[in-house]
């Protein structure tokens, strides 16, 4: 999804650069020419040249290639927020970013002072410089590594008609989603086993739907999510063209509806429900749900491990004929 570059860490930028401008200087310096003054000035001004810009070249990708948080649509964002925090993204950006122009400075410099005052020795003093000024970034790069992953990791959101499928823990949404779309997803049989959203897809007859398999919910304020609930949460607020809430019969109803009612209160978008694990669960238990929920909702009784059953909830999701 982001074309992300190779970032280096400091030491390897400045061992790398000065390697290259060491063998570049040499091969200058074997040249034949009869002023060896001046032949030992232009390797030095050689040597100034390729250092600066080998490292230039390296922040410059790593500062082109990174989005910035701007740049980024808004559920990125927020998902990165819970990531990393965008303060970091921006300074370690900003550093990289001031250490490249100030190498370039630097560099341009040396190169004018060295031609003008014929001092070879302004080599050194640039490389110390150069190796410095690399240096106090190099927590900066750490950062970006960091950052580089969590970017990597983040899912490939498509501009298709999307359903959340939303609910407690271990209510069975991703075996929904696995029979549904026939997704890799990790099915278990204990709670909080989806730790980040996941997603799935499905054709059905011209049109392909994406399925979001999100993180459980616990009922209580917003205040006191963690971060993986915190995921869930924005998938519904930025992704959901439709909301599958499934309620597992066999758990704790009472916190489930009161869940459901927050989604409800907090999201518009439309709602369908799904009383699942209807093959397992009691079946009075079952039929008081459904007539609970009804007045209110859409609902379906469901076994999240048979796809006609899967696929019969999306006609409401998305009013397919």
């Amino acid at each position: 999804m982001f074309d992300l570059p190779y970032v280096p860490t400091a030491d390897e930028l400045v061992d790398v650069a000065f390697r290259q401008g060491s063998r570049m200087a040499r091969d200058v310096r074997g040249q034949k020419r009869r002023n060896r003054e001046k032949l030992l000035l232009a390797s030095e001004e050689r040597r100034v040249n390729i250092v600066g810009r080998n490292i230039e070249g390296q922040l410059e990708g790593v500062v082109e290639r990174f989005p910035s948080y701007e740049q980024l649509p808004e559920f990125y964002q927020r998902l990165l927020d819970l990531k990393i925090e965008r303060d970091r993204y921006k300074k370690s950006l900003g550093a990289v970013n001031w250490c490249y122009k100030k190498v370039r400075e630097l560099r341009e410099r040396s190169i004018g002072d060295m031609r003008y005052s014929r001092d070879k020795g302004l080599s050194n003093k640039f490389l110390g410089r150069i190796s410095s000024v690399t240096k106090r970034i190099s927590g900066d790069l750490d950062t970006l590594v960091e950052i580089k992953g969590v970017l990597n990791s983040f899912p490939v959101i498509k501009d298709e008609p999307t359903l959340v499928v939303a609910g407690y823990p271990n209510a069975g949404k991703s075996t929904f989603v696995r029979s549904l779309t026939g997704s890799n997803i990790k099915v278990a049989d204990y709670p909080f086993t989806t730790q980040s959203i996941m997603i799935g897809k499905v054709k059905i007859r011209h049109t392909t739907y994406q399925i979001i398999d999100s993180p459980g919910l616990l009922d209580r304020p917003m205040e006191r999510r963690n971060k993986v609930e915190l995921e869930a949460v924005l998938a519904l607020q930025y992704l959901a063209n439709a909301i599958l809430f499934l309620v597992d019969p066999t758990g704790n109803i009472g916190e489930q509806l009161g869940l459901l009612s927050e989604v409800r209160e907090l999201f518009k978008t439309r709602i369908v429900v799904g009383v699942n694990k209807v093959d397992v669960a009691d079946g009075a238990v079952v039929e008081s749900l459904v007539s609970r929920l009804s007045g209110d909702f859409e609902v379906f009784r469901l076994c999240a491990n048979v796809r006609e059953d899967c696929l019969g909830v999306l006609k409401p999701c998305f009013e397919l004929e």
